[in-house]
């Protein structure tokens, strides 16, 4: 995880000042676990002197500049003590944070040092980003899109009474679509009401793609570069997920068959909309765009810059609202997409539905990252399943909705399917042969404790068959011929 360090910590004080820093100049801070060997599965190790290693830290803390804040705490694994070491992301003014001169940051679970602009993206944070007001010279009202404007103005008088009897340039001026003295677009006009905002500013725009493990030997697929609107960006967005994620057709307790798609549409809506309209416009980020991914098991959705005035804990909560570009959140307000939906609420609570749509589609909940200089939001592509829950009954249904055929000898009609996206990669794996637990967490990547729950749940609902005892050295696992599930 990238706000969580592991140290072995038995042959003396580890080295922590790149950790330290980086984990300081993160807005949640991060946490350090001394006394636990990564290479031997995370299994405790026998700190001889504890005290000796709290003030060794606290020591490489203090070096730092400014100093980094840490605490302590003492958990027991296994008979074992754990150091558990708290560092405290420094505020927005204070950062960023260096050792020996040099700023570093946190990139999956390792430090690396910042890049100029990355500098230069911390450092504008320390006041309230206004890069969405900057003017784009070369343009003119001539570059707005005409549907977009006259839906925005129209909404504008009805929602302003100050506004109500306003003309369209009076109306673009006041909220900022165009410059004060009415010459050229703002950054946020141009970005949310442009006819082809990518002329001016050619990264605001979205990269998505589909990156398959990487065994596959495929590296990415369906790579496309959406441009457009604001508007035209979120709805290219959900098109290209909606193309590239399954639809299942189930059947409910009255015994009526919905569509059912892989991942909450209305939660995929929300982060995509989020990262347009709260990423980072500064000249800092020039280059970079919103970027999609979809992984086997995992929907990743980034965006340059991170939070303001906020922390991801209070993301969701009645306190968790606060817009980074505030002219373009207030336009967005009130402008809609081609689904005639606006962009977004404007009530701060997108994130709560986010977590309702996932929490009833049996999902985890969404994982967010804010680095300060990057925000990502992690949505799983699977639900939560317990090794003694009861499958549910599914028919597999391709992009256009037709329900996929039931491919056994003598099938009639469509087949349930019997593999939830959870345990499909194991399942897979068998299906092509038998094997064992540890061959299994090899190939996938996954460890013998996710290996082992996957194949349980599995084997309770009758997908897979053991050969052999359970925990005995040469069990294997294989998918009995009757088994054939719908894909």
């Amino acid at each position: 995880m990238t706000a969580v360090e592991v140290k072995r910590g038995r042959d003396g004080i580890p080295r922590l000042s790149e950790t330290l820093c980086a984990f300081a100049n993160l807005p949640d801070g991060g946490t350090i676990l001394v006394g636990l060997d990564e290479g031997d599965d995370f299994k405790p190790v026998h700190l001889a002197n504890v005290p000796s290693l709290e003030a060794g830290v606290a020591a490489q803390a203090r070096r730092l500049e400014p100093p980094a804040t840490v605490s302590f705490e003492r958990a027991e694994v296994e008979g074992s003590v754990v150091l558990v070491v708290t560092v405290a992301g420094l505020p927005p003014a204070d950062r960023p944070c260096r050792y020996l001169g040099t700023p570093y940051l946190r990139q999956a679970d390792g430090d690396y040092v910042m890049s100029g602009p990355e500098l230069q993206q911390m450092l504008a944070l320390r006041h309230r980003p206004r890069f969405d007001a900057e003017p784009v010279p070369g343009t003119s009202r001539d570059d707005l899109d005409g549907d977009l404007v006259k839906a925005f103005t129209t909404a504008v008088r009805r929602s302003s009474l100050r506004l109500a009897r306003a003309t369209d340039d009076e109306i673009l001026r006041r909220r900022r679509v165009t410059n004060p003295d009415g010459g050229c677009l703002t950054v946020a006009g141009l970005y949310a009401l442009g006819a082809y905002p990518q002329q001016f500013m050619p990264s605001l725009a979205i990269t998505a793609a589909v990156q398959p493990d990487r065994r596959s030997g495929t590296r990415i697929r369906d790579l496309v570069h959406l441009d457009g609107p604001l508007p035209d960006l979120l709805d290219a967005a959900m098109e290209w997920v909606r193309r590239n994620t399954l639809t299942s057709i189930r059947y409910g307790a009255d015994g009526h068959a919905r569509d059912v798609d892989e991942i909450p549409r209305v939660a995929v809506r929300e982060l995509i909309a989020n990262a347009l309209v709260h990423r980072d416009l500064s000249q800092h980020t020039q280059g970079k765009r919103v970027e999609i991914r979809l992984k086997d098991d995992t929907l990743v959705i980034a965006n340059p810059g991170g939070l303001y005035g906020l922390t991801t804990c209070q993301l969701g909560t009645p306190l968790g609202k606060s817009a980074v570009n505030e002219f373009l959140y207030e336009i967005c307000q009130l402008v809609t997409a081609p689904d005639d939906r606006r962009i977004i609420e404007g009530e701060g609570g997108g994130i709560r539905e986010v977590r309702a749509a996932l929490r009833q589609a049996n999902m985890p909940p969404p994982r967010f990252i804010d680095t300060g200089v990057h925000f990502t939001a992690l949505v799983p592509r699977h639900s939560v399943l317990s090794p003694d829950a009861a499958l549910p009954e599914v028919m597999i249904a391709d992009r256009d909705g037709q329900v996929l055929p039931d491919e056994r000898p003598g099938a009639d009609g469509p087949s349930p399917a019997i593999v939830p996206a959870l345990c499909r990669q194991v399942f897979d794996l068998v299906d092509s042969g038998p094997r064992t637990l540890r061959e299994v967490a090899e190939i996938t990547g996954l460890t013998l404790a996710q290996a082992r729950y996957r194949m349980n749940a599995l084997v309770r609902n009758g997908l897979v068959v053991m050969h052999g005892g359970w925990g005995t050295r040469g069990t294997t696992y294989a998918v009995p011929s009757t088994v054939a599930p719908a894909r």
